[in-house]
């Protein structure tokens, strides 16, 4: 991949797009244009993010736009590219593309065009087809599942069924429960601290090496980074199982487990549980679906999930259980005991 030195890159273009409408240059490429803007990000946004940026701009991008001129790349081609996309447009097999996936290239490219639009290197950027993605379903644990759960972590007391315990009890995420230390914890405040999360990134850096690398690094948003209070009840058993303030919690050693290996562990875990297979993720669903049924304030609630605002948390993560919805449907007056007030 191209590493250009930024300032220099972004005049040269900006001079070359201006000295165009003279005839004194030729327009800039996409490429050289894709290649600035990833330039221009690398400092400054996390490095899982950089990763996605490449990805999408290297392995989807730039074989369609990467060798025509910036100012061609026009609302017809883009329709064309993510048609193209949605009916074949697997890298290593050539078959459609999730929307989510579909979603995410768009927007790459809608970035790219703006830095453009930005330097005067194009004057607008050209509207496209919308691509919708839909919200798959969240699943909750039921509470007999739960109790599973609990009962079956209580009696391997492991230093992942420890973990198991701790997101449900805590709604911290999969990446944040493998970088969390014995050290993030304050026994006397009774709370954990969430300041870094592991996440495996596409390797574009080094394309003769794997094609994905595991790195340790900061949360997904500002938000992400929180101070969550212990349920009171579970701060001694915690306490009493913690090791040196260097070891990592689900591990037991110094050297932190990647997110694959806890997926793959939780789903031997779930089959000597006796429950159904579900997403690692299902841990936090339930806890803020356990919150909220317990009656705990949203606000608060929203904080400890690392959201930047209330609205996320109900909307994506805030389900009642079918316990909670029987309950209030019971409190309906029907045919049946409507004349016995």
């Amino acid at each position: 991949m191209k590493t250009p030195d930024t300032c220099e890159k972004s005049i040269a273009l900006v001079s070359n797009a201006n000295n165009t409408s003279k005839g004194q240059e030729t327009p800039p490429l996409f490429s050289d244009v894709a290649h600035d803007w990833l330039a221009t990000k690398k400092l400054s946004i996390k490095k899982s993010t950089y990763a996605n940026y490449s990805f999408m701009v290297e392995k989807h991008l730039l074989p369609d736009f990467g060798n025509l001129a910036i100012k061609d790349v026009d609302t017809n081609r883009i329709d064309a590219f993510l048609l193209g996309k949605k009916e074949h447009g697997g890298i290593r097999n050539g078959e459609a593309l999730s929307e989510k996936t579909i979603s995410e290239i768009k927007g790459t490219l809608n970035r790219v065009l703006r830095y453009a639009k930005s330097h005067n290197i194009i004057d607008t950027v050209p509207d496209s087809m919308p691509v919708s993605v839909k919200q798959p379903p969240i699943e909750i644990l039921t509470k007999q599942e739960q109790e599973s759960i609990e009962a079956e972590a209580l009696s391997e007391d492991t230093h992942f069924s420890l973990g198991v315990l701790l997101c449900l009890n805590t709604g911290i995420r999969e990446g944040e429960l493998c970088g969390l230390q014995w050290g993030d914890f304050d026994w006397d405040a009774e709370t954990l601290s969430i300041s870094k999360t592991v996440y495996r990134i596409s390797n574009m850096d080094d394309e003769s090496g794997p094609k994905t690398r595991v790195v340790i690094d900061k949360p997904k948003t500002v938000y992400s980074i929180r101070t969550i209070p212990l349920p009171p009840d579970t701060v001694q058993y915690f306490k009493d199982r913690a090791g040196a303030a260097s070891e990592y919690v689900v591990t037991g050693t110094e050297k932190f487990m990647e997110p694959r290996v806890c997926r793959d562990r939780y789903a031997r875990f779930e089959k000597r549980a006796g429950v159904t297979h579900r997403k690692f993720h299902t841990l936090r669903h339930t806890y803020a679906t356990n919150c909220v049924n317990d009656g705990v304030n949203t606000k608060v609630l929203s904080a400890n999930m690392g959201h930047s605002n209330v609205n996320i948390t109900l909307q994506l993560y805030v389900h009642p259980s079918m316990e909670t919805k029987k309950a209030e449907v019971s409190k309906l007056k029907t045919f049946m005991n409507r004349g016995q007030d």
